[in-house]
């Protein structure tokens, strides 16, 4: 005899008392759940608590776990994109390949707004934008030289999906943060300027006047300190498929095995302000400047399947002050996979960073991509 499962009826149940946040409600379509390594405190707690943390922490999701934002809900939010030029030559070698190949990079089945997208930042005001150093370094022109991304990256501004291209911009200037590099990852924090002139400015103050564009505040340190497990949003157009922190997984393919995606839509994740602690276990390079976040669920431990993921670097993570603005605490900077059980993630601290981004503003020249504090030798 089968025996029954009731699992659906149970989250059914969890979901109709209101418990479990939207992002939360998805349940593998089988109705099963596996037996969680973890549970809730077993003293004391009732059967519906353990069965509410099992759930919260195996069910699956789609950012990673997230949902499509509101129209205009994130008007400082950019996108740092290329020109992904492929020939004709190279589009047919890729459909030759097998699928998890390691040159294989899916031309056919992916959209050109996908191949295109590869970060994201933050409207700061008078032309700036705020983004993560290693969205801007190591650029290399399609030819495979070392180049810059004043000259092979662009801006998207004033909108929420990808497809739409009246936002275009040209990069003026870049400023990296001259502490960061790939093997540490600190200070992983850049200013992008737009250039300045005339027509640039026309159509940021048009794109202003239409509501579509505005500048968010950035969180200084002597606003208020984070509340214990504040709710944060994280908003991103980066790919959708969880990935294993331990990445047993084939290029550009997720845990589950299908290819990874970006959407055309920005995608918005709600997770909390974490102790550092839970970030220290995790990372070896974790310190001044770094903020933890990640999915707390019911039994204090960190939830797997609601993540920032590739393509989301260098946006922006907010949280909700008095009056209902919200204000930039940090930029989406390091994981392991992505909505992994049990790990949380690394941004930037945007406060730690204050003084440094005035600074930069005014060592920003031109044409050229500068570090700062200004570091010995010709300039990148």
């Amino acid at each position: 005899m089968k025996r029954p499962n009731f699992l659906p009826q149970i989250a059914a149940l969890v979901l109709a008392l209101g418990l479990l946040p939207a992002c939360e409600q998805a349940v593998p379509s089988d109705g099963k759940v596996e037996a969680s390594s973890k549970s809730a405190d077993a003293g004391g707690s009732t059967r519906s608590e353990r069965c509410r943390a099992r759930l919260e922490k195996e069910s699956g999701g789609r950012i990673v776990g997230g949902e499509p934002a509101r129209p205009r809900s994130a008007p400082w939010q950019i996108a740092i994109m290329s020109e992904p030029d492929y020939s004709e030559a190279e589009r047919r070698f890729d459909a030759t390949l097998e699928d998890g190949d390691e040159c294989k990079s899916y031309l056919l089945e992916r959209e050109d707004f996908e191949l295109a997208h590869k970060c994201g930042g933050s409207y700061i005001g008078d032309g700036w934008i705020v983004t993560a150093a290693h969205c801007v370094v190591g650029i290399k022109a399609p030819d495979g030289n070392d180049s810059n991304a004043i000259k092979h990256r662009h801006l998207l501004l004033g909108t929420q999906n990808l497809t739409v291209q009246d936002g275009k911009f040209d990069i003026g200037a870049v400023v990296v943060h001259a502490g960061y590099s790939r093997d540490s990852k600190m200070d992983d924090i850049a200013l992008i300027r737009l250039r300045d002139d005339d027509e640039t400015k026309k159509r940021l103050d048009a794109l202003i006047a239409d509501g579509r564009l505005s500048a968010i505040d950035l969180m200084r340190p002597d606003d208020r300190d984070f509340d214990q497990k504040e709710e944060l949003r994280v908003t991103g157009w980066g790919y959708m498929g969880q990935r294993n922190a331990d990445r047993d997984w084939q290029r550009l393919r997720d845990s589950s095995g299908e290819l990874q995606r970006r959407p055309a839509a920005l995608q918005q994740l709600s997770i909390s302000y974490l102790d550092d602690q839970f970030c220290e276990e995790q990372f070896v390079d974790y310190g001044g400047g770094s903020l933890c976040a990640g999915s707390l669920i019911s039994d204090g431990t960190v939830g797997g399947g609601k993540d920032s993921c590739q393509g989301d670097s260098g946006g922006p993570l907010t949280r909700l002050e008095d009056g209902g603005r919200r204000t930039l605490v940090g930029l989406v900077s390091r994981g392991k996979g992505c909505g992994a059980p049990g790990v949380p993630a690394v941004y930037v601290r945007v406060s730690h960073y204050a003084a440094w981004i005035d600074e930069a503003k005014r060592a920003a020249r031109m044409s050229t991509v500068t570090e700062w504090p200004r570091a010995e030798g010709p300039e990148r």
